[in-house]
């Protein structure tokens, strides 16, 4: 577009946050509030926190019979935290950016989540048959494509959602690149981490937006 010498300039106050399309409104109403989206962040937090623990019990728990409860229930939490933190999120893309770009990629995210969270339970107790491995590998493409094709949607979406839209974006897709190839599963997770560090801030920075705005 040419540059129109007649259009006035755009005046910077210090101090002062320039107001963008993409602001919370404080007439609209949102089906979340302040505090869910600070649970949201919690819950990415928690998601790096309880995986640690995760993979004690899992090196545990083929020794010791007692831990497959403790082993299914940290399966069950980390998967209901991560399935928490989504739909908040595809929510504040659908009404604070107004983009539905990425909501079939989120909606099969959350599905995939819930089916790798119930299988895992199964093949835990499974040997490393060839059934189990096959499925082990199959599961990674479907996540790793299912991430790829999420990571491209967050591309498009045009809200910076405070400073993180891209690095969420770009850390999807590369958590999706790492878990499709199956022999980078290890840094796949470490690129988890991160991601779920920069939701864990858009959370926070959106849950203090929103409130100010509704004070």
């Amino acid at each position: 577009m040419a540059y129109n010498p007649y259009t006035p300039p755009v005046a910077q106050v210090d101090g002062v946050e320039e107001k963008t399309e993409f602001d919370f409104s404080g007439t609209a109403s949102y089906s979340f509030t302040p505090r869910q989206l600070w649970w949201a962040g919690i819950a990415c937090v928690l998601s790096i926190v309880l995986t640690i623990p995760y993979f004690i019990l899992v090196a545990m728990a083929a020794s010791i019979p007692g831990l497959k409860f403790a082993l299914a229930a940290s399966i069950f939490a980390m998967t209901a935290i991560s399935i928490y933190a989504y739909i908040i999120f595809k929510k504040l893309l659908n009404e604070k950016s107004g983009y539905r770009g990425a909501n079939l990629g989120i909606s099969l995210f959350i599905l995939i989540s819930i089916v790798f969270g119930i299988t895992s339970m199964v093949t835990h107790d499974a040997s490393n048959t060839l059934p189990v491995i096959i499925l082990s590998v199959a599961e990674l493409l479907i996540f790793g494509g299912v991430a790829i094709y999420l990571g491209i949607k967050l591309l498009q979406c045009a809200d910076p959602l405070f400073g993180q839209n891209k690095p969420i974006a770009y850390l999807t897709l590369a958590m999706g690149i790492t878990f499709a190839s199956v022999v980078l599963v290890l840094f796949g997770l470490l690129v988890s981490f991160a991601l779920y560090i920069v939701m864990a801030i858009m959370f926070f920075r959106a849950s203090k937006a929103l409130a100010k705005t509704q004070a």
